[in-house]
This record gives C-alpha cells, structure tokens and sequence, in this order.
C-alpha cells in the first residue's frame, strides 16, 4: 500500500453517539499500516457530529442532503485518494478491518466486506434484514443479473476511484449498493467478498426497512432485462391465446378462466412494465440500449390508440351481430387487452417526454 493514497469516507447523519470513535479507529489503523490516507466525513447531521469530526481532524463534506448514496458522492467528489474505502459510520463496521479489503484489490476491482462471511454480534441485524431482505435481494440480483453474492446490501466496500467513476453511479438512496453491484457485472468488473465482522450500532437507526427495501426491488426490476420481460409476458400471452383457440381439446386446463382470461391480460401488462422500466431508466438515468431505441423510432402513440380501438372495437360489433356465446372470453379478452393498449401507450408515451 505504499504509495498509494487512500481515503476513508464515512458517511454521517445523527451519529454523535459513534463518529469519534469511527475516526479514532481510521487514523489508528493508518497510523499502524503506515497507510496515507485521508479520512472524509459525509455530513448531512443536525445534532452535533461534524463538530465531533472536524475535533477528530476528520474533514468534513458538509451537504445536508439526505440520502445513503448521495452521501457517498459527496464524500468521493470531496476525496483526493486513489483507492477509496467507505464504511458507515454508526459503530457497526471496525475500520481495522480496511487494510485486509485493500489487499484482497490486487485481483479484484471491488471488494465488498461480508457479514454473512464474517461474525454477527448478538442483535446487530435484525432478523427481518438477515434472514427476509437481503437474501431476497441475494436472490433476484443472481436470477436476473447472475451475481452471486452473500451479502450484496453490505456498506463497507473498497474500490478505486477510476472504477468508481467509470460506474458513474446516480441513485440517491440505499439502492446506491445495488446499483453498484448491477452496473459492475454489465461491465463485467470483478467483484469479491472478504468476511468482517459486524457489531450493533451505536445510537438509533436511520433505516425504514420496507422503503429502503423496496428501493433495491424497485431499482432491480428497472434494470432488469427487457428480454426477461419480453420472455415472461410473451409466454403468458402465447398460453392464454392457445387456451382460448383450443379450450379443453388439449387438456382441461386449458378451458380455465385463469388461462384463457388472466394469463393473456398479465402478458401484456408485463410486457408493458419492461417497456415503462426501460423508459423511467432512460428517463431518470439516462440510460438507454439499442432495443428502446428502436422501439421508439417505430413507437406511434396514433397507431396504438387505433390497435386499441379496434380490439375493442371488434368484439362490440360482434356483440351486437349476435355473435355465439362461445366466443364471449375471446371478445372479453380482447376488449380489456385493448383498454390496456390505450391506456399504457398513453402512459408510455407521456414517460418518454424528456
């Protein structure tokens, strides 16, 4: 590690009960590495932490903005390191733990610090996190993005500041530790867990565990790929127009409402959540790919209001022609899929407004 400058960032709101001692342990493992290293306190607090801070002779990133990732922002753009290592600074982490991290980034390009690899005091995460929210996240990161991870929510992670950067990470909240996986498997960046250890926090929490957590699900499915969209919607739309054509020809399932009524109607709504999650990332983010693209040069909002119309339209004529009864989930179907048509090309066409 010599000649490498490091920085520490600690991202802070209300922790007067354990920033000091955060600190101490920072400039007591560089002091014993003989580590050159920095240490940036990202402040968005009302109760007296940055005082406690600047006294440590921590310096102070003072934002007052809320939000777990645009802490860490601002405590990077506020850093002069070439490896940057953040960690919370709620007691939780032991920054002794930071030289291990480091070392482990001479055949990695992240290294993130794993509880579950680790030890977990007594009553340090709570059983809803341990065992329901990040083993969730564990899972749908692996099924739709291939990351295996033990521990993907964890907020002690080592990287350099160029792949830092080359991320160019944009979320504000505690999704930031997800995006950060998502975008370093797209560009195929390596990334390693190493086992820390993980103690109860000091102070009250700042976590909302149902938003926060819904935030990472949230940002998953945005970034999802439109082919498992494409896949999962067409699927369900292809079974429920083969039950409506052959009923119980093939099997009896086949004539059940789920399949020839709802299975069509979720298809198409699913494939029009890949459209609206592709549209908000392009949006929000910034973030496009070539198939939105396309699918925009050709997106008429005139062309599907008339799709529309006619799926609707049609089954009413029939209705009145007296048309036979046999066909009445056909034209049900075709009715609502054509509402659903109008609707979210209406929908789709107001997200797509830069």
């Amino acid at each position: 590690m010599k000649g490498i400058k490091i920085s520490v960032i600690v991202p802070c709101r209300d922790e007067k009960e354990a920033i000091g001692e955060c600190i101490r342990e920072i400039k007591e493992v560089l002091a014993k590495e003989n580590i050159d290293g920095e240490i940036i306190v990202s402040d968005s607090s009302k109760d007296g932490s940055r005082r406690i801070a600047e006294d440590m002779g921590a310096a102070v990133a003072k934002h007052d903005q809320e939000g777990y990732g645009v802490a860490i922002r601002e405590g990077v753009e506020n850093s002069h390191g070439e490896i940057l290592a953040y960690a919370d600074g709620d007691g939780t982490y032991r920054f002794a733990e930071i030289p291990n991290l480091v070392r482990a980034l001479h055949d990695a390009d992240i290294v993130i610090g794993s509880r579950k690899m680790g030890n977990i005091e007594k009553g340090a995460m709570p059983f809803s996190h341990r065992f329901i929210g990040t083993p969730i996240i564990n899972a749908l990161l692996l099924l739709f993005f291939g990351i295996k991870m033990s521990d993907s929510q964890s907020g002690f992670r080592v990287l350099r500041r160029k792949t830092f950067d080359e991320l160019e990470l944009k979320t504000a909240g505690m999704e930031f530790a997800t995006e950060m996986l998502i975008k370093a498997k797209k560009r195929n960046l390596v990334i390693k867990e190493m086992p820390i250890n993980y103690f109860r926090r000091k102070g009250a929490s700042k976590l909302r565990p149902y938003r926060d957590g819904f935030s990472h699900v949230k940002y998953i499915l945005i970034q999802t790929p439109i082919s498992a969209y494409l896949a999962v919607g067409g699927i369900l739309l292809l079974l429920g127009i083969f039950g409506l054509a052959t009923g119980e020809g093939i099997s009896p399932i086949f004539a059940t409402a789920t399949v020839r009524i709802l299975l069509p109607i979720f298809g198409v709504q699913i494939l029009f959540l890949g459209l609206f999650a592709k549209t908000y990332l392009m949006t929000r983010f910034n973030e496009t790919n070539e198939s939105l693209r396309k699918f925009y040069a050709r997106f008429r909002l005139s062309s599907a209001l008339t799709l529309g119309s006619l799926l609707i339209g049609v089954p009413v004529i029939m209705k009145i022609a007296g048309a036979d009864s046999s066909l009445f989930d056909p034209m049900l179907v075709s009715t609502i899929i054509g509402l659903e048509t109008i609707s979210n090309s209406i929908v789709l066409s107001t997200l797509s407004i830069k």
